[in-house]
């Protein structure tokens, strides 16, 4: 998604379906859009999405042309509703397909079919191509601004180094967050077995201490 600019309330969805965006890529997306101001520079989170999740992001916000069968019977309906009584030759009829095709087929179906609705439902003439793609205007900049900031994201995932793992816990560890969980859930004879084990456990460390000069 780029940013930079403009705030969206978009469905965290993929660019061409109602696939969702992976969770952890969508938080990162939100928080980048809630947080979006005209006069602050986006820039990747301190915390960032897996890498894996990142690329299925970037996969589902890039979309697949739109096909020959969603624009044909797109261009169907707007030409029932707005101009019943045209009678176009094959040939004119193939021609402005492909002219449509050219203009608006990177939309993908899913947007082809919401331009199509919304002209259909606000417009009182027929659209040229331009003015159905401004139908769905706000969704597209949306789109080219969260796969671009995927990208960053992406990019700056790769950029930094790995974390180093973290320590593995230990028994003394493990035992008094034992002990703590018994106690918060009020069963304290059990908190009292497992605390004579860990008291056990470091007096036994604790030992060979003593005795060495």
């Amino acid at each position: 998604m780029p940013n930079d600019m403009v705030r969206f309330a978009l469905p965290m969805v993929a660019a061409d379906s109602t696939q969702p965006l992976p969770s952890s890529v969508a938080r990162a997306l939100r928080q980048a859009e809630d947080d979006a101001h005209p006069d602050i520079v986006w820039r990747p989170p301190a915390l960032l999405p897996p890498a894996e999740a990142l690329g299925t992001a970037l996969a589902l916000l890039t979309p697949r042309p739109a096909d020959d069968r969603t624009i044909a019977a797109c261009l169907a309906a707007l030409v029932i509703a707005f101009e019943p009584n045209t009678r176009l030759s094959a040939e004119a009829t193939r021609l402005r397909f492909e002219v449509w095709k050219e203009a608006n087929g990177d939309l993908g179906n899913a947007l082809w079919d919401e331009a199509t609705r919304r002209a259909i439902k606000t417009l009182k003439w027929m659209p040229k191509p331009s003015e159905l793609r401004e139908q769905v205007r706000p969704a597209l900049e949306a789109r080219a601004l969260r796969r671009l900031r995927c990208e960053r994201m992406l990019a700056e995932a790769r950029r930094r180094p790995a974390a180093p793992p973290p320590a593995p816990e230990t028994l003394e560890q493990r035992l008094a967050g034992t002990v703590a969980l018994y106690r918060k859930h009020h069963r304290p004879a059990d908190a009292e077995r497992v605390q004579r084990r860990l008291d056990d456990l470091l007096k036994r460390k604790a030992l060979p201490m003593r005795t060495n000069p």
